[in-house]
C-alpha cells in the first residue's frame, strides 16, 4: 500500500510534531541559559535514570500529555484542533543545607519561567524564530502545575543530599488536518435547459451553452474538447 500524499512545507515540521519542535525549542533555550550552563546533565528523555550524584546538578526537559480537541464544529470543513502539549521541567540541585537546597530550587524555576514566558522569539504570535517553516504560533499558556519538592540521598554512600522541583506547562496551539491532492479545477461548462422540467420543448428551444476555463501553471493550454 502506498503512503497517503501529503504537500508539506519544507520545513521541520514536515517529519516532526509541533510538540516535539515546542519541546526541543525551549530545551535549546534553557540548556544554553547562563543558570544552566555548569549543569553536568541536561537531556530531553526521561526513559533514562539520573544516577548518583554525578549527574547532577540536573536540568530534564519532557513532553508530557499531548491533547487535541476540536475546533469548531467536528463536521464542518476540514478537521482541525485545539492542541494542549504539557511540558514537564525537571530541576535536581545538590546542597547539604536544605534552606538553601530548596532556595536554590525556587531560584531555578523562577528563572525558567522568566526565560521561556518572557521570549518574545517563542511566544510572539506574529514573528518567532521556531524553526517549522508553516506559521506554527503558540497561542498562550492557559496551566502551569508544581509537584512538592522532594528530597533524597545520592552518591554510592547515600552521602549526598539532593532535592528535586518538577512542574508542567501547557501550551496552546492550533493544527489544521485539510487533504491534499485535489484535481485543479479546470473548466466548468454550463448549458441552459429551458422551458424548465419540459424536455420535449428543450428539444425545440434553442439552448445556450457556457465554458468557463481556468488556467492556472499546471494546467495545459489550450485545454482539450469537452466530452460529448
Amino acid at each position: 500500500m502506498n503512503d497517503f500524499p501529503w504537500t508539506g512545507t519544507g520545513g521541520l515540521s514536515d517529519t516532526q510534531s509541533y510538540s516535539w519542535i515546542l519541546l526541543n525549542a525551549i530545551f535549546d533555550r534553557l540548556s544554553q541559559s547562563s543558570f544552566f550552563t555548569n549543569f553536568v546533565m541536561k537531556r530531553t528523555s526521561s526513559a533514562l535514570q539520573v544516577e548518583g550524584d554525578h549527574h547532577i546538578p540536573f536540568l530534564g526537559i519532557f513532553l508530557g500529555e499531548d491533547l487535541y480537541e476540536p475546533d469548531g464544529d467536528i463536521n464542518a470543513g476540514d478537521i482541525r484542533f485545539i492542541n494542549k502539549v504539557t511540558i514537564g521541567i525537571q530541576i535536581m540541585v545538590i546542597n547539604n543545607d536544605p534552606t538553601e537546597m530548596l532556595k536554590k530550587l525556587d531560584q531555578a524555576s523562577w528563572f525558567t519561567l522568566n526565560q521561556i514566558l518572557r521570549d518574545n522569539t517563542l511566544m510572539n504570535r506574529l514573528k518567532t524564530t521556531m524553526p517549522d517553516g508553516d506559521n506554527f504560533r503558540l497561542e498562550g499558556v492557559p496551566r502551569i502545575r508544581f509537584r512538592p519538592d522532594t528530597w533524597g540521598l545520592a552518591g554510592s554512600q547515600n552521602e549526598t543530599p539532593f532535592g528535586e522541583r518538577l512542574f508542567w506547562l501547557t501550551y496552546q496551539f492550533r493544527t489544521e488536518w485539510y487533504p491534499t491532492e485535489f484535481d485543479d479545477l479546470e473548466r466548468i461548462t454550463v448549458t441552459t435547459a429551458f422551458p424548465l422540467g419540459d424536455p420535449d420543448g428543450q428539444s425545440k428551444t434553442q439552448q445556450v451553452k457556457v465554458v468557463y476555463e481556468f488556467n492556472p501553471d499546471s494546467v495545459p493550454t489550450p485545454l482539450p474538447p469537452d466530452p460529448p
